[in-house]
């Protein structure tokens, strides 16, 4: 939405990003021969910068060889802000590095997957119900602390462990266990604080000598001390025209839920090392993998076509993260973004569409918008709600323009660029009215785009 919302541990802003025209540069990294086009593929990640869509960096392995790389240049914004490495705050792709270290101490018999909560934390409720294994695949119940309102009051601040545990002991359960699933930081927080009392290490430690270390990723760190390891990137988001500096969470507040700092290189030799057997056996793998995304443990199962991947998706800050594996093909993905203005999925679906050689037409980001009459207009209006989230949207007609508007929030002009589709380009926001079997519009729903939003809307 174009207001300020978290959820599922992730701070997303809605005024989003703009126009700085940079240049994509070309790393020396020795890359393996695969036949696609190379060439559309940099023109799409160029357009992106070109038109402040996004900055990042794409790496794709075949076989463990890099087979396409490329990172854009900072918005100039960032260049005076940034002093280190181009490394990436990972996110939430840290649980899938939890579950591995959570893994292997139950491969060494230190714990078991229906080890209970109450062993370590019997103040959380239902702590005797819950198990390592519901923890792992979101099936505890445990309310998700980066979702309470008291949130945006600390995420800045050092949290020590104990501040951290009686915050998430102090939230009423919000199902039974292992009744149903939702998305919760709470649980992979637990786990890291469970893995540094079994082990009598701490997460930092554990990280760097279980799997940092092991599979030699120069450019992957994990620290909590504070907001930043001055070496990562800082990340942006787009208001009034021009980059704007995201505020930095305390990595003691996302710790072992999403304080990993890498790069796409790193996080592809991370994932494939996982399926590779590197760092658990193949039986762990299988219950990673789970049956279903609601059972899987640290890993999601994600569809392309007739492919299908595994992986994880990460957002702290502005930053957006992708990694995934293509087991059948060897491929290995991964995508990573510190200032976006688009939509997160649409970006993954063109460059591996590029890769896989599958029709995709550039976006016509210089695209103007079209003429459409007052009665025209006024077919779209009407109260639109979702069940996603609690804000409906009004949209209305005003001095012969399309208007929308959220609950709480001021209207905002929408631009029609086809019968289908209306843009705030200041925000990044797009609407998508659904088309009947006809091909002609469905008045009645609308899905709203906005950086990694994709939300269905319904006329009431």
């Amino acid at each position: 939405m174009w207001v300020y919302v978290v959820k599922g541990g992730i701070k997303r802003c809605a005024f989003i990003i703009s126009l700085v025209v940079a240049v994509l540069f070309t790393s020396s990294f020795a890359v393996a021969e695969r036949n696609f086009d190379k060439a559309k593929m940099d023109q799409y990640l160029q357009s992106l910068v070109e038109h402040n869509k996004a900055t990042l960096s794409v790496v794709f392995t075949e076989k463990g060889k890099v087979t396409y790389r490329k990172q854009t240049a900072l918005p100039a914004e960032a260049v005076t802000a940034f002093k280190g490495n181009q490394q990436y705050k990972a996110g939430s792709i840290t649980k899938t590095f939890t579950s591995v270290l959570m893994f292997q101490q139950i491969e060494q018999g230190k714990l078991t997957l229906s080890t209970p909560l109450s062993d370590f934390y019997p103040n959380i409720k239902n702590a005797e119900k819950i198990t390592i294994a519901q923890l792992l695949s979101h099936r505890s119940g445990i309310f998700n602390y980066t979702n309470a309102p008291e949130f945006n009051t600390y995420f800045t601040q050092y949290q020590d462990k104990g501040e951290m545990l009686a915050r998430i002991a102090s939230y009423e359960s919000v199902f039974e266990p292992d009744t149903s699933y939702e998305y919760s930081n709470s649980n992979y927080a637990l786990l890291g604080y469970i893995l540094e009392d079994v082990t009598g290490k701490s997460y930092t430690d554990l990280v760097q000598d279980n799997i940092i270390k092991p599979l030699n990723l120069k450019e992957t760190r994990y620290c909590v001390e504070k907001a930043s390891c001055a070496d990562e990137l800082k990340s942006f988001y787009f208001y009034q025209n021009h980059w704007n500096l995201m505020p930095q969470w305390s990595m003691s507040v996302a710790n072992s839920a999403g304080a990993v700092i890498s790069t796409p290189y790193d996080l592809t030799r991370f994932i494939r090392a996982l399926f590779h057997g590197e760092l658990i056996s193949s039986q762990s793998l299988v219950m990673m993998k789970g049956i279903t995304n609601t059972t899987s443990k640290g890993l999601f199962k994600t569809p392309f076509y007739a492919r299908s991947s595994y992986g994880h998706r990460g957002k702290i800050e502005s930053f957006l993260s992708d990694v995934s594996y293509f087991e059948a093909d060897d491929v290995a993905v991964s995508v990573t973004v510190d200032a976006l203005n688009y939509n997160f999925n649409d970006i993954i679906i063109a460059v591996l569409s590029i890769y896989y050689d599958r029709p995709f037409e550039l976006p016509d980001f210089d695209r103007k918008p079209i003429a459409l009459d007052v009665a025209q207009l006024q077919k779209y209006e009407g109260t639109f709600t979702t069940p996603n989230v609690d804000v409906a949207i009004k949209v209305f007609v005003q001095d012969g323009v399309l208007m929308m508007q959220a609950a709480g929030q001021a209207p905002l002009p929408a631009e029609p660029y086809s019968l289908h589709e209306f843009e705030y380009k200041p925000a990044g926001i797009l609407c998508k009215f659904a088309k009947s079997k006809d091909g002609a519009v469905d008045y009645t729903q609308f899905t709203l785009h906005q950086v990694d939003w994709v939300l269905p809307y319904s006329k009431q």
